[in-house]
């Protein structure tokens, strides 16, 4: 920054500034100020820090804390947004786990109640096929039974046409 920008930017006086360089320039401000394009004066950040008077360096450290303490409001408010985010979040976690609880408490309900079912639909499923046995057991002895009465009934036929019609009863 030259010193024209300096006095512009602060709103300083050229003989003020130009003063207290003068008087610092072989100390504190050596190595900090070049000389370009003829009478210009070209400042470094150390420099133009130096010759700021008292009053802007407080007002600049005024407008620092301000925004310091803007951040640190918006800052708060997004805290407390989270802290809220977070409470309902929990909330639901909480619900969520509690809802998870009574779920595998009702799986393992019904997981039981099935066992029992499936133990159920066993034990009716061997009764079942010792019936069916007995039943195709009882078939098979009838199917024997209706052949024999089949021949039976055959062999008395038979005998029955071999007496003469005038014998039989009508």
């Amino acid at each position: 920054m030259t010193v024209k920008e300096l006095c512009s930017n602060y709103d300083l006086k050229f003989q003020t500034v130009y003063k207290k360089i003068s008087h610092h320039k072989d100390n504190d401000l050596a190595g900090h100020i070049t000389k370009v394009k003829g009478d210009s004066l070209e400042l470094d950040d150390f420099a133009v820090d130096f010759l700021l008077p008292t009053h802007v360096k407080v007002m600049q450290a005024i407008e620092e804390c301000e925004g310091i303490a803007r951040e640190n409001a918006e800052l708060q408010d997004k805290l407390e947004s989270a802290a809220a985010d977070a409470e309902q979040a929990n909330e639901q976690l909480s619900k969520a786990l509690e809802d998870n609880e009574n779920l595998l408490t009702e799986i393992d309900r019904l997981t039981s109640s099935l066992s029992k079912k499936d133990k159920e639909i066993s034990e009716l499923s061997e009764r079942l096929e010792a019936e069916r046995h007995t039943s195709e057991q009882t078939i098979g002895e009838l199917e024997k039974r209706i052949s024999e009465l089949t021949e039976e009934n055959r062999l008395l036929t038979e005998k029955y046409e071999a007496i003469p019609k005038i014998f039989r009863k009508n």
